[in-house]
């Protein structure tokens, strides 16, 4: 892990993060996704299904052998013991294969996307720099819906269970706005990507 600069990519739902992190790849950095790996963890034969099933029951596992993740969510929005159970299940995992793919890693920049990074010591620790992706709440709102048809009421229930965006403005290192177009956003991440290249560099 020498010679990089890692950089961790948060943001709320909706702000952007899949698009910027996509962004962050075609100019060369390694991406690890920490929700990519939750999907695969959960996926048919993923390491996380057997203890899920052993903890929530076969209602939650999907007839092709994967978590029914809306059902899932739904659970855990509602139920905070449930979320923590979840949360017991994966993060381990989800760290464990993070630190595996850091250490196989060659690109001079690493962008690790953690939804929650400001919540997450042990991810903080491993960072150089913090990146927020940051666009006002009736735009991640109107995002959402038309992504993922969920109710306003649910958007905001998940928005309300993130840490703050005034909170996360004010602990980020860097910040890329992302209330225009997806070509604004692109060369946001650019500029921001050059400057990390020459951190690392003087470093």
């Amino acid at each position: 892990m020498k010679h990089r600069i890692i950089i961790g990519l948060t943001g709320l739902i909706g702000s952007g993060k899949s698009l910027a992190t996509k962004y962050f790849a075609q100019l060369g950095a390694q991406i690890i996704d920490t929700d990519l790996i939750a999907h695969e963890l959960t996926a048919p034969n993923g390491a996380a299904i057997k203890p899920i099933l052993k903890t929530f029951g076969s209602q939650l596992i999907k007839d092709n052998g994967s978590l029914d993740r809306e059902k899932m969510r739904n659970l855990v929005f509602m139920d905070a013991d449930a979320k923590r159970d979840l949360e017991q299940i994966l993060h381990g995992l989800i760290y464990k294969q993070v630190i595996q793919m850091l250490s196989v890693g060659v690109e001079a920049c690493v962008v690790i996307v953690v939804p929650l990074l400001f919540k997450a010591p042990k991810y903080l620790a491993l960072i150089d720099r913090s990146v927020f992706i940051d666009c006002a709440e009736d735009v991640l709102i109107r995002r959402v819906k038309l992504r993922s048809q969920l109710s306003e009421d649910l958007i905001r229930s998940i928005i309300d269970s993130q840490v703050p965006r005034a909170q996360q403005l004010e602990m980020a290192d860097d910040i890329i706005q992302n209330n225009g177009s997806e070509s604004a956003l692109k060369d946001n991440v650019a500029k921001l990507y050059e400057i990390y290249l020459r951190m690392k560099k003087s470093s």
